[in-house]
């Protein structure tokens, strides 16, 4: 049997691509922009930089920016961009230094094509493990032939040391040996490709022809799926897929980045029949989507860092029961179908809508094992508390989705609220912003309810107690030049105790589970949890008829 399946890669927001501007005939007489990102030995390298450089051409001049935000793009901050763009308005050319991990690497090709939109000629010095995200975040925003001088280093800062200094020591050499390279990239004219770069092909309106196998395999080869089979998303799939929304299949929910992929509800669609989800989840996704696309979360500091994220979705309301998503014993085993087939619908959008893959803008390290998502709903109706959803504002009736993105998954064995939070209290993240989804079991937390804790109570009683030296806390998470919220610095050459989660901003409790056995999902950095709510279409009883939610009926023996 032949199938014809639609393309579940998006069309990018920023498909035109534009040439960089032309070089610089000589360095003599102009001012060189010398732009830092937000690391704190980021302005001491530009110095070196500017050290070097004056020692060679003395009658060039130099201007220094530092941008102290990270994971933001700079035309979308009002507050900076103003100064930003006055300062670019007084040099003759940018060099900047910042794309020395997976992320930072993206947002640095992000701001240097800026750079080169706003009409001048940009050289980014990046890492050399990290040229692909640097050159895919420079792509991204229309400027593929944005021009990258790569070194190799380290990128943070040791623990206990002299900022200024230990930047000299360990770059001086390095910046020395790219030196050449830096002028050269400032003043070579322009080639034929970066004078007329061509928009890649575009895949989002084709159509695949071939049997399941060919098609599955068809799908693998263009990197849209990670190699399990996948349902063929036919027209008629699709158009089944979409009555789970009353919005028209061209409506753009939203563009994800670092591609800007438009995520209309068509690849929404596409995407989920692909995971083998049902109609009824299809506002799951909607609202999945819309979460990805929120301000409080930066999805490329989530998919593209070289930290190992993993995204967990969150049900809540009652359309937990309605598509049959299990709450209680094996939370986190997903053994049914709403479990299992909505996280993998959520990677296969941040592939082929947002446009991260693995080793091209995916750079995390070790990787994850639950890279694919997991997807859980809260016990509402055996928590002492109220339902998660309402701490973010809407009713206990509302359906809604929560997105968070932790880095680890650790099994706290614990029967009683003294053991569960010394080991709350003893957990390790390290991180800029440190966040947790905590999962208690209802009868653990009817314990806790019993001590008269609520759950700010005892995310409060976490971030007092959860401490260790400040010598332990890695430099990365104090040092930077973008200090966090709540963030006190501890005195130089001291190791007092310091809290390991700044505030509770980004730390929340649920309830799922049974017996015994707390979760901590230890995240934090870029952002969340955030939450969204499921709109649900007009016919949602009949679509619910249609597809009665149900666990599996397992066979005896």
């Amino acid at each position: 049997m032949t199938y014809t399946a639609l393309s579940p890669w998006a069309k990018s927001g920023y498909r035109e691509k534009y040439p960089i501007n032309p070089r610089l005939d000589t360095l003599d007489g102009k001012t060189i922009g010398l732009y830092a990102s937000f690391k704190e030995y980021h302005p001491f390298f530009m110095q070196e930089v500017e050290r070097q450089l004056y020692a060679r051409w003395p009658e060039t001049k130099f201007s220094h920016y530092t941008y102290i935000v990270d994971t933001q793009e700079i035309d979308k901050d009002s507050i900076n961009f103003p100064s930003f763009k006055h300062w670019l308005s007084g040099v003759d050319a940018v060099v900047g230094v910042g794309a020395d991990m997976g992320s930072c690497a993206l947002y640095m090709g992000y701001l240097f094509a800026q750079v080169e939109r706003l009409g001048k000629p940009a050289v980014l010095l990046s890492k050399q493990q990290y040229i692909s995200s640097a050159s895919k975040g420079a792509s991204a925003r229309s400027y593929p032939g944005l021009r990258i001088v790569t070194y190799d280093g380290p990128g943070f800062v040791p623990n206990a040391v002299d900022c200024r200094q230990w930047t000299v020591d360990t770059y001086r050499d390095k910046i020395a040996a790219m030196l050449e390279s830096i002028v050269d990239a400032l003043t070579v004219p322009l080639n034929e490709e970066e004078q007329n770069p061509q928009p890649p092909q575009d895949y989002s309106e084709m159509t695949f022809t071939g049997t399941l196998e060919e098609i599955n395999d068809c799908f693998y080869e263009h990197g849209w799926t990670n190699g399990t089979p996948v349902v063929p998303p036919t027209e008629e799939a699709v158009l089944e897929m979409l009555k789970g929304t009353d919005l028209p299949r061209d409506y753009v929910v939203a563009e994800l980045p670092p591609m800007n992929g438009r995520a209309t509800v068509e690849k929404i669609a596409v995407n989920g029949v692909m995971a083998g989800c049902l109609p009824t989840y299809m506002p799951l996704l909607i609202a999945a989507v819309e979460g990805m696309a929120d301000d409080m979360i930066k999805l490329e500091g989530w998919t593209c860092s070289n930290a190992s994220w993993s995204p967990v979705v969150i049900v809540n309301g009652p359309i937990r029961g309605e598509i049959g998503i299990h709450t209680g014993q094996n939370l986190f085993s997903p053994y049914t179908r709403p479990s299992a087939c909505i996280g993998r619908a959520l990677a296969y959008m941040i592939m082929n809508i947002s446009g991260c893959r693995s080793q091209l803008e995916d750079m995390s390290g070790p990787g994850n094992d639950s890279r694919f998502g997991i997807c859980v709903a809260e016990d509402e109706e055996h928590s002492p508390w109220g339902p998660l959803q309402t701490d973010f504002g809407f009713s206990a009736e509302d359906s809604t989705v929560t997105l968070f993105w932790p880095s680890e998954h650790t099994q706290l064995p614990a029967v009683n609220v003294s053991a569960t939070l010394d080991k709350l209290c003893s957990v390790w993240h390290g991180g800029f912003d440190v966040g947790a989804m905590i999962v208690l079991p209802p009868e653990n937390a009817a314990l806790f309810t019993a001590a008269g804790y609520s759950k700010a109570d005892i995310l409060n009683y976490i971030q007092a107690y959860n401490r260790r030296p400040s010598s332990q806390i890695p430099r990365a998470a104090i040092g930077n030049n973008h200090p966090r919220k709540g963030l006190v610095f501890p005195a130089p050459g001291l190791a007092h105790s310091a809290p390991l989660f700044w505030n509770t901003e980004h730390m929340f409790v649920l309830v799922g589970g049974q017996d015994w056995g707390t979760v901590y999902l230890g995240g934090g950095d870029h952002g969340g949890p955030c939450c969204k709510k499921a709109v649900l279409p007009k016919a949602w009883g009949e679509l619910c008829r249609k597809y009665p939610g149900g666990k599996p009926r397992y066979a005896d023996y």
